[in-house]
């Protein structure tokens, strides 16, 4: 008999039962509501005429996939408060804890109602939605596998989230502090991460925050990981895997510390002592990192970001020694934070004098295998597996330049960055006076440096002509035209869309025709100069790779200096339908910006207050106007306003300089 108490106890299992059995039948009608019965509303009775019925489900989680995600984060964690509620109120725990039950007995009961309150209701739900299949308008709309992989997923992720519940009861005697530890527990590591690398920014120059940022921090955070994963329809056996077995081992600690935690600690923040400190410091830190992190950035200032610290320390010690007191009067106990304060200070201080020579770092050339040079550090870290083919969502991996030559020019270039230090400030970058720049160097080694930084163009233009002029960097400025481009066996035809034409683009089918297209663009970049790639002027029009379901796989501009792409559609007969044509013009009015004015709104929106002025030259020689056309930019400084009335579209105000306007015309301006 004492043996079979001690396995289990019908008494409490039908207590627990009476206090947490409305969790799991109120999951099992919100589970019913939004995705079987959702799936009766949207694909029963009649057909939409538009067709937004005709594709198939590649997951049941895109019924409803919100509410769903909603529902698996919070019912475990409810569900995992209400049945040790009794652990964190004194008369509950001391009245259970003194029948003839054993704690571990108790506390894997009460895991096993809760696991079988979260499969329950997901079961009841794939019956209904098997037993609903045939009866929707839409053929396979979803089939029997789908429907295991949705219940497996939901009811793996529902235990994952039930367990880090648990895990977080079992150090806390607060039902309220329970909940939002275990949020914390998921997102703490994550957090921490960013929090370092945004503060790390500020010490050591060069530091690639984007690129460390974008590093899959996000899979860090279980919430996030689950969404990306059942989203895309990519959840791997192996992750579930991997979450059942972190859910085993939260459990198993959670029941070990449910052993050893006392009964007193019912209603105290945190359950142990020992955890006590940690808890104080950890707050203290995450604070100073986190207001540090704000006012630094805000502000843009190495003296805002230590009043963030000092701020955010202070105020986490604070917190974090109210919330043990549970009172506000906590204002005599400095010596800890003193202590923390002195090793903040040496830390801080090891990073500002960057004691291991992060910043001045610079590869040696003979250790240099390849290099990724470009404004777009986001490629470094994109993952092709969030790519959708199908959608037209076509990956496009970072090129790593290996010629000796560019590799040496973009090395220089870094190597002066590095001497000259120089300071941006945000204003700069939100001008776009100023810009980001990565490097990314792969070595010999099998190594990665990555460094990223922000600089003005304008002061590296000799550096940039020498590394933009290469053979290798005009070869792939370009994704499409790279010759192992793997997304171009999915293009079947390119469209050319002239701007401002109401015209049809021009559509080019045939494969010839692509790939001579394709080599008069690689020739006109090859001939491009520096200066070329820097001028102001607005291309011609946009030629569009797309494949067979009319998504575009990339698009390269029609630019003005594109001399060979020029011959090749002259040849071919497309010239006049693949740019705006003098013929398409009714005038041009040019006015003297005497106030000197950025291009303002209104003049876009409303032309005439421009071209109504006193002063204002209207041309409508052809030859004049193609000139202008020639010359169309898109500034939003210069000397003069230029004003195209199009025949077929709405009427464009550019801004001019006064070196691109003609002399005899600038006498009649005066």
């Amino acid at each position: 008999m004492q043996s079979k108490t001690s396995s289990f106890n019908r008494g409490m299992w039908i207590q627990s039962m009476r206090n947490v059995g409305w969790i799991g039948a109120l999951y099992t009608l919100i589970l019913l509501f939004i995705v079987p019965l959702q799936i009766i509303l949207r694909y029963t009775g009649e057909v939409n005429k538009d067709g937004m019925y005709t594709e198939r489900l590649k997951t049941l989680f895109e019924v409803s996939g919100s509410l769903q995600y909603l529902f698996m984060f919070t019912v475990p964690v409810v569900l995992a408060i209400f049945l040790f509620r009794y652990i964190q109120t004194k008369s509950a725990a001391d009245y259970i804890h003194s029948l003839p039950i054993s704690r571990g007995v108790l506390f894997w009961q009460n895991v096993l109602l809760g696991i079988v309150s979260l499969i329950l209701p997901v079961i009841v739900s794939a019956i209904a939605l098997f037993l609903i299949k045939d009866s929707v308008n839409v053929d396979d709309l979803y089939t029997l596998k789908l429907i295991l992989h949705w219940a497996i997923d939901t009811i793996v992720l529902n235990i994952f989230v039930f367990a880090g519940a648990l895990f977080a009861g079992m150090f806390t005697g607060m039902s309220i502090l329970q909940g939002a530890f275990v949020y914390i527990l998921f997102i703490l590591p994550a957090a921490l991460v960013q929090f370092f690398i945004m503060n790390i920014n500020f010490y050591w120059y060069g530091f690639a925050t984007n690129y460390y940022s974008g590093q899959n921090i996000q899979n860090l955070v279980p919430f996030i990981r689950i969404i990306d994963l059942l989203d895309a329809g990519k959840e791997s056996y192996l992750s579930l895997v991997i979450y059942t077995i972190v859910a085993c081992m939260l459990c198993f600690i959670a029941c070990i510390a449910y052993q050893k935690r006392s009964l007193e600690t019912a209603t105290h923040a945190i359950a142990f002592k020992w955890l006590k400190p940690i808890f104080i410091y950890g707050l203290t830190t995450c604070s100073l990192l986190l207001w540090g992190m704000y006012f630094g950035e805000v502000k843009d200032s190495f003296k805002w970001l230590i009043f963030g610290y000092l701020f955010g320390s202070l105020l986490g010690y604070i917190l974090g020694h109210m919330i043990l007191a549970k009172t506000w009067r906590v204002f005599r106990k400095w010596k800890g934070y003193i202590l923390f304060v002195a090793v903040a200070v040496v830390i801080g201080i090891g990073l500002k004098v960057d004691v291991f020579g992060y910043s001045t770092y610079l590869p040696n050339q003979e250790k240099i295998q390849s290099v990724y040079f470009g404004e777009e550090g986001y490629s470094l870290t994109d993952n092709p597996k969030s790519h959708d083919i199908e959608q037209g969502d076509y990956y496009k991996p970072p090129y790593y330049y290996s010629s000796r030559d560019t590799v040496n020019f973009i090395r220089a270039l870094h190597k002066q960055i590095v001497k000259d230090h120089p300071t941006i400030s945000k204003r700069e970058m939100q001008s776009g006076d100023a810009h980001e720049i990565t490097f990314a160097y792969n070595l010999k080694n099998g190594k990665k440096v990555v460094r990223q930084y922000r600089i003005r163009e304008a002061d590296y233009e000799a550096f940039y002509k020498r590394i933009i002029e290469t053979p290798e960097y005009k070869n792939h400025s370009y994704y499409i035209l790279e010759p192992d481009n793997k997304n171009m066996r999915y293009v079947t035809e390119v469209q050319i869309d002239a701007m401002y034409k109401k015209s049809e683009p021009i559509t080019i089918n045939d494969p010839n025709k692509i790939e001579s297209l394709k080599e008069a663009i690689r020739t006109s970049i090859q001939n491009q100069t520096y200066e070329d790639t820097k001028t102001r002027q607005q291309s011609w029009s946009s030629i569009d790779f797309m494949d067979g379901n009319g998504q575009s796989v990339d698009s390269i501009p029609f630019e003005k200096s594109y001399k060979e792409v020029e011959k090749w559609l002259k040849h071919e007969k497309m010239f006049e339908d693949a740019r705006i044509m003098p013929e398409d013009v009714s005038n041009v009015v040019i006015i003297k910006n005497k106030d000197h004015k950025t291009l303002q709104p209104e003049w876009v929106n409303n032309p005439s207050t421009v071209t109504k002025r006193k002063g204002a030259l209207t041309i409508k020689d052809s030859k004049q106007i193609d000139y202008f056309l020639s010359h169309t930019t898109i500034q939003e400084h210069g000397d003069y306003i230029v004003v195209f009335r199009y025949k077929n579209s709405s009427p464009d105000v550019q801004m001019f300089d006064t070196s691109m306007i003609p002399t005899e015309i600038k006498e009649k301006l005066k």
